[in-house]
């Protein structure tokens, strides 16, 4: 009876969670709460004092999400910057289990870099920083306790806010991404400062904790790196895909949205959009879309495999490599950034990086971070946004040569510098 009782609240605690994460991690975040449970040591007191480099999520389990490549740049730049000041320990923590639980990085036979635990739980003392980039809703709230003790003990707790889209657009999300969202921003405000990856992000934080009538302890912003994406590598062009680039010669203009297909993302709207610009130019513009399903589009993705334009004009691969991506970039006119709302606006720079001409919708995150050459559309209303297009197609904007990227060593300098780490 009681090993039923302690499998039952794990499976509970568990499906907590976005039902989308339930089906690819359940398995994997089992097993860290089983290892926690049998960690008792307590880590041996250090000279110096130690930043503990929250790892939750991308411990147990690495889904290659912008957040996650966030973690991974970031860990591996401070390192080294942090040599002579502190000791970096990566850490984790289960829903099920106190406390936080020190890791060690490993790196297998094929360069692939893994956290493992050592055994030993931490005991954050004053001077020391507990730092995340994670989105670890459910398992900070389950440590609400643990936190509350470090700051108690003169440990500074700062965590990562990237967006506030599930208050901002809730029926973009599934219903329980908003409740376990905003309970964390609630408990996290009283003992967190709080990291946001664009001035935009923190305008919006402050604004909601001043009208939910919420401390804010301290915050700050930076901007990500941009110089990821070449360290995450695939290749290989299949054969349907070879035939598509060859045939995006046959359009007079190609455009190309890459992203998860979910309802913030704007996929949905573009289309409305083409499929009136298809009865007015017929062969001549093609769109495709690069991106994995996401959650609630199931009407969307059925509109798109039963569309007329679909495989002829329209064209959705849920599946690329870099390569192919690559020479998606290469091919286009421009590329489309349809969200309603964005933390940072990463795709825009990722685009102009690669010389792209890019249309985006016209919000306040995109104004922040776009070259001067973006053109920006009014996709609140489609029929605006359609006259618009018809103009562009008679005076395209330029390719863009501007971005303003940095690197991850300068991202992480920065991070560093406005918190004062350094």
């Amino acid at each position: 009876m009681i090993k039923f009782i302690v499998l039952k609240k794990i499976y509970d605690v568990l499906t907590n969670r976005p039902g989308r994460l339930l089906k690819k991690d359940f398995y994997s975040r089992l097993k860290p709460i089983v290892q926690s449970a049998l960690t008792f040591r307590k880590l041996p007191r250090s000279e110096r004092p130690r930043l503990y480099f929250d790892v939750s999520i991308l411990a147990s389990y690495d889904n290659k999400t912008g957040v996650q490549r966030v973690i991974r740049s970031v860990f591996a730049e401070m390192k080294p910057l942090l040599a002579d000041k502190y000791d970096v320990v990566p850490v984790s923590c289960t829903a099920l289990t106190s406390g936080f639980y020190a890791l060690e990085e490993t790196e297998n036979n094929i360069g692939e870099k893994k956290f493992s635990l050592t055994g030993y739980k931490i005991s954050p003392e004053r001077g020391d920083v507990f730092l995340s980039f994670e989105q670890a809703f459910v398992e900070h709230l389950a440590q609400e306790d643990t936190f509350k003790e470090m700051n108690n003990k003169g440990c500074r707790i700062i965590l990562t806010v990237y967006d506030l889209l599930p208050l901002q657009l809730p029926n973009c999300f599934p219903v329980e991404v908003n409740s376990i969202f905003q309970n964390w921003l609630s408990v996290s405000s009283k003992y967190a400062e709080f990291l946001c990856d664009s001035k935009t992000v923190e305008s919006d934080l402050r604004k909601y904790l001043s009208l939910t009538q919420q401390t804010l302890i301290k915050s700050y912003w930076f901007y990500p790196g941009s110089n990821f994406v070449k360290n995450v590598s695939s290749s290989g062009i299949s054969k349907e895909q070879s035939c598509y680039l060859n045939n995006l010669k046959n359009f007079n203009f190609n455009f190309l949205m890459v992203g998860t297909i979910e309802p913030r993302k704007g996929h949905k709207t573009v289309l409305e959009i083409f499929s009136h610009l298809w009865k007015s130019y017929n062969d001549k513009i093609s769109l495709t879309f690069i991106g994995k399903e996401g959650w609630m589009v199931d009407d969307l993705t059925k509109s798109i495999k039963t569309s007329d334009a679909f495989n002829k004009n329209l064209f959705w691969f849920n599946d690329a490599s870099d390569s192919f991506l690559d020479q998606c970039y290469k091919q286009t006119d421009a590329v489309i950034i349809a969200s309603l709302n964005e933390g940072f606006g990463l795709p825009i720079l990722e685009a102009a990086q690669r010389k792209c001409r890019v249309i985006a919708n016209d919000i306040p995150i995109f104004r922040e971070v776009a070259p001067k050459e973006c053109f920006f559309l009014e996709l609140t209303n489609p029929l605006i946004a359609i006259g618009q297009l018809k103009d562009w197609f008679e005076n395209p904007s330029e390719p863009c040569t501007n971005a303003q990227v940095q690197t991850w060593k300068e991202a992480t300098l920065q991070i560093l510098k406005k918190t004062s780490l350094i």
